[in-house]
């Protein structure tokens, strides 16, 4: 048994609470875990089943951010384990769909469980996640979108192009109202302009990539489909109150620092 290398081994008879026991233990087998595993399954799935775009990409941000800003230990399994859930849904997609996105997916996860959260990966996992995404919810929304109103639709398109260029003019034609009529009826349903939600939404992402990746400010900038990086610059300062450079300086100097509001001052650390 010894040359075999056992964990563990039962005598005969064996009750079957013992041998439960037993497996859990040379599995490593933590039911808080599991529990927590079960959870976010159901949001995965139920988020992606109801076509829920924008709270579908704030559980992304939440899972794969929290990963890379919890220094306390090698996190990289809460990355994979997330991925793989992702995988299940692929999989039960059917044997077509997962063919085509499955193995991209798969080599995402082996690069994540060999190399860690690193931040020449962070982009990588990222806009990975994105493009799956973009393809699930494709599916998920031609069977959910006749229920919802046209707010909901701009929002999922917003979400959806969110690395593109987006205008007023292309979401409206896609949520089958007049650019007037969306631009009135976003901000009163939202409380936040057109223009200032789309920027807010793409500032979001801009810390993020900030924070945790290796882009260059300019390639932020046009991974964001914002051909001015000056202008990109500007958008920012005026969301943050910081230029993207300072703030990436402030969080890498302190990575658990909440950054500061628009219009508050801000003391960069000393090198």
């Amino acid at each position: 048994m010894l040359s075999l290398k056992v964990d563990d081994y039962l005598l005969k008879p064996v009750k079957q609470s013992i041998m439960t026991d037993v497996i859990k233990r040379v599995l490593h087998y933590d039911e808080q875990d599991n529990q927590v595993t079960r959870e976010l399954k159901q949001k995965v799935f139920a988020l992606i089943d109801d076509g829920d775009y924008p709270a579908w990409h704030e559980l992304v941000f939440q899972t794969i951010d929290g990963a890379y800003w919890d220094k306390s230990g090698d996190r990289r399994q809460t990355v994979v384990d997330f991925l793989a859930l992702l995988d299940q849904y692929v999989t039960a997609q059917g044997d077509k769909f997962a063919a085509s996105h499955s193995a991209a997916l798969k080599g995402v996860m082996r690069d994540v469980a060999s190399r860690g959260l690193t931040e020449g990966l962070y982009y990588r996992i990222l806009r990975g996640v994105f493009t799956l995404s973009e393809a699930l919810f494709e599916r998920a929304f031609k069977s959910v979108a006749p229920q919802g109103d046209f707010i909901e639709r701009a929002r999922y398109h917003i979400e959806k192009n969110i690395f593109s260029n987006i205008t007023l003019d292309d979401i409206a034609e896609r949520a089958f109202v007049s650019a007037c009529y969306l631009s009135r009826a976003f901000k009163k349903a939202t409380g936040t302009g057109f223009s200032t939600y789309v920027a807010n939404r793409k500032i979001k992402i801009a810390k993020s990539l900030l924070q945790f990746s290796e882009l260059k400010v300019n390639t932020i900038a046009l991974e964001l489909a914002y051909q001015d990086a000056n202008y990109f610059c500007r958008i920012f300062k005026r969301e943050t109150n910081m230029s993207p450079s300072d703030y990436r300086k402030l969080m890498v100097f302190n990575p658990q620092v909440t950054p500061p509001e628009a219009g508050s001052s801000v003391v960069l650390p000393a090198r």
